[in-house]
Protein backbone atom coordinates (compact mmCIF):
# COMPACT_ATOMS: atom_id res chain seq x y z
CA UNK A 1 0.00 0.00 0.00
CA UNK A 2 2.97 2.08 0.89
CA UNK A 3 4.39 2.33 -2.70
CA UNK A 4 1.35 2.70 -4.04
CA UNK A 5 1.04 5.82 -2.10
CA UNK A 6 4.20 7.01 -3.22
CA UNK A 7 3.51 6.55 -7.11
CA UNK A 8 0.37 8.63 -6.49
CA UNK A 9 1.92 10.70 -4.46
CA UNK A 10 5.26 11.20 -6.70
CA UNK A 11 2.26 11.78 -9.84
CA UNK A 12 0.64 14.33 -7.85
CA UNK A 13 3.45 16.07 -7.37
CA UNK A 14 4.11 16.28 -10.73
CA UNK A 15 1.29 17.48 -11.71
CA UNK A 16 1.27 20.46 -8.74
CA UNK A 17 4.81 21.46 -10.39
CA UNK A 18 3.38 21.34 -13.92
CA UNK A 19 0.70 24.21 -12.60
CA UNK A 20 2.93 25.80 -10.83
CA UNK A 21 5.08 26.29 -14.20
CA UNK A 22 1.90 27.02 -16.09
CA UNK A 23 1.73 30.26 -14.05
CA UNK A 24 4.91 32.25 -15.84
CA UNK A 25 4.16 31.10 -18.98
CA UNK A 26 0.74 32.63 -18.77
CA UNK A 27 1.49 35.94 -17.69
CA UNK A 28 4.35 36.03 -20.10
CA UNK A 29 1.21 35.28 -22.64
CA UNK A 30 -0.31 37.84 -21.15
CA UNK A 31 2.54 40.85 -20.98
CA UNK A 32 3.31 39.69 -24.86
CA UNK A 33 -0.07 40.48 -26.05
CA UNK A 34 -0.34 43.49 -23.66
CA UNK A 35 2.69 44.85 -24.96
CA UNK A 36 2.11 44.21 -28.54
CA UNK A 37 -1.29 46.01 -28.06
CA UNK A 38 -0.42 49.29 -26.44
CA UNK A 39 3.30 49.43 -28.24
CA UNK A 40 3.84 48.09 -31.40
CA UNK A 41 -0.43 48.22 -31.98
CA UNK A 42 -0.69 44.97 -33.13
CA UNK A 43 -2.13 42.19 -30.74
CA UNK A 44 -2.06 38.86 -31.32
CA UNK A 45 -5.72 38.15 -30.10
CA UNK A 46 -4.30 35.26 -28.57
CA UNK A 47 -3.94 35.62 -24.90
CA UNK A 48 -7.72 35.34 -23.71
CA UNK A 49 -7.86 31.99 -25.34
CA UNK A 50 -4.84 30.35 -24.37
CA UNK A 51 -4.22 31.77 -20.79
CA UNK A 52 -8.48 29.99 -19.77
CA UNK A 53 -6.61 26.84 -21.55
CA UNK A 54 -3.42 27.23 -19.39
CA UNK A 55 -6.03 28.52 -16.38
CA UNK A 56 -8.39 25.06 -16.83
CA UNK A 57 -4.97 22.62 -17.04
CA UNK A 58 -3.64 24.63 -13.98
CA UNK A 59 -6.99 24.20 -11.63
CA UNK A 60 -7.18 19.99 -12.50
CA UNK A 61 -3.83 18.91 -12.72
CA UNK A 62 -3.10 20.95 -9.83
CA UNK A 63 -5.89 19.62 -7.49
CA UNK A 64 -4.49 16.36 -6.75
CA UNK A 65 -1.78 18.10 -5.23
CA UNK A 66 -3.34 20.48 -3.76
CA UNK A 67 -5.50 17.40 -1.97
CA UNK A 68 -2.16 15.62 -1.11
CA UNK A 69 -1.02 18.89 0.80
CA UNK A 70 -3.97 19.98 2.83
CA UNK A 71 -4.26 22.98 1.08
CA UNK A 72 -7.97 22.73 0.56
CA UNK A 73 -10.81 24.54 2.85
CA UNK A 74 -11.61 22.02 6.04
CA UNK A 75 -13.89 23.36 8.39
CA UNK A 76 -13.23 21.74 11.68
CA UNK A 77 -15.28 23.30 14.10
CA UNK A 78 -17.78 20.67 14.32
CA UNK A 79 -15.06 17.39 14.69
CA UNK A 80 -12.40 18.38 17.20
CA UNK A 81 -15.64 18.25 19.39
CA UNK A 82 -16.30 15.00 18.63
CA UNK A 83 -14.72 11.81 20.43
CA UNK A 84 -11.53 10.52 18.71
CA UNK A 85 -12.97 7.27 17.36
CA UNK A 86 -16.40 9.00 16.23
CA UNK A 87 -14.24 11.18 13.83
CA UNK A 88 -11.75 8.85 12.80
CA UNK A 89 -15.05 7.30 11.14
CA UNK A 90 -16.84 10.47 10.19
CA UNK A 91 -13.11 11.29 8.18
CA UNK A 92 -13.08 7.78 6.30
CA UNK A 93 -16.94 8.22 5.73
CA UNK A 94 -16.61 11.43 4.23
CA UNK A 95 -13.51 10.78 2.31
CA UNK A 96 -15.40 8.18 0.82
CA UNK A 97 -18.13 10.57 -0.66
CA UNK A 98 -15.42 12.26 -1.84
CA UNK A 99 -13.87 9.94 -3.64
CA UNK A 100 -17.02 8.91 -5.28
CA UNK A 101 -17.65 12.17 -5.96
CA UNK A 102 -14.42 12.70 -7.76
CA UNK A 103 -15.02 9.44 -9.42
CA UNK A 104 -18.01 10.41 -10.85
CA UNK A 105 -16.55 13.69 -12.39
CA UNK A 106 -13.80 11.37 -13.71
CA UNK A 107 -16.31 9.44 -15.69
CA UNK A 108 -18.27 12.16 -16.84
CA UNK A 109 -15.35 14.80 -18.31
CA UNK A 110 -13.76 11.60 -19.52
CA UNK A 111 -17.33 11.17 -21.65
CA UNK A 112 -17.18 15.40 -22.47
CA UNK A 113 -13.62 14.46 -23.40
CA UNK A 114 -14.55 11.57 -25.91
CA UNK A 115 -17.67 13.34 -27.80
CA UNK A 116 -14.66 16.70 -28.45
CA UNK A 117 -12.87 14.22 -30.02
CA UNK A 118 -16.01 12.54 -31.74
CA UNK A 119 -17.01 15.81 -32.92
CA UNK A 120 -13.77 17.26 -33.60
CA UNK A 121 -14.59 20.29 -30.65
CA UNK A 122 -12.74 23.62 -32.25
CA UNK A 123 -13.13 27.00 -30.23
CA UNK A 124 -15.07 29.31 -31.14
CA UNK A 125 -13.07 32.00 -31.99
CA UNK A 126 -11.05 33.09 -35.43
CA UNK A 127 -8.49 30.52 -34.07
CA UNK A 128 -10.73 27.75 -34.60
CA UNK A 129 -8.36 25.79 -31.58
CA UNK A 130 -8.66 21.96 -31.62
CA UNK A 131 -10.61 22.08 -27.75
CA UNK A 132 -9.44 18.18 -27.24
CA UNK A 133 -6.00 18.68 -25.15
CA UNK A 134 -6.87 21.73 -23.03
CA UNK A 135 -10.00 19.03 -22.62
CA UNK A 136 -7.82 16.38 -21.32
CA UNK A 137 -6.45 17.99 -18.48
CA UNK A 138 -10.49 17.40 -16.84
CA UNK A 139 -10.59 14.03 -16.78
CA UNK A 140 -6.98 13.52 -15.81
CA UNK A 141 -7.07 15.70 -12.94
CA UNK A 142 -10.36 14.03 -11.65
CA UNK A 143 -8.66 10.32 -12.08
CA UNK A 144 -5.60 11.79 -10.39
CA UNK A 145 -7.71 13.26 -7.39
CA UNK A 146 -9.38 10.24 -6.75
CA UNK A 147 -6.78 7.82 -7.47
CA UNK A 148 -4.96 10.11 -4.12
CA UNK A 149 -8.32 10.10 -2.25
CA UNK A 150 -8.68 6.60 -2.47
CA UNK A 151 -4.56 5.91 -0.72
CA UNK A 152 -6.08 8.54 1.57
CA UNK A 153 -9.47 6.45 2.31
CA UNK A 154 -7.56 3.25 2.80
CA UNK A 155 -4.82 4.92 5.18
CA UNK A 156 -7.80 6.82 7.28
CA UNK A 157 -9.15 3.15 7.45
CA UNK A 158 -6.37 1.64 8.82
CA UNK A 159 -5.72 4.17 11.34
CA UNK A 160 -9.22 4.34 12.40
CA UNK A 161 -9.05 0.25 13.27
CA UNK A 162 -5.65 0.84 14.73
CA UNK A 163 -6.21 3.56 17.11
CA UNK A 164 -3.67 5.90 15.73
CA UNK A 165 -5.78 8.10 13.81
CA UNK A 166 -4.88 11.45 15.68
CA UNK A 167 -6.57 14.62 15.32
CA UNK A 168 -6.37 17.01 13.02
CA UNK A 169 -5.53 20.60 14.40
CA UNK A 170 -7.49 23.87 13.33
CA UNK A 171 -4.53 25.23 11.89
Amino acid sequence: MNKFRHIIEFIANIGGYFSGWLVPLMVALITVEVFMRYVLHRPPMIADEFSAYILVAMSYLGAAYAFKEKSQVRITAFVIRLPQRVSSWLRVGTLSLALLFSIGLTWSSYDFMMASFKYQAKSATWLNFPLQGPQMTIPIGFALLALIQLAEVVKAIMDTRSGTYIKESIA
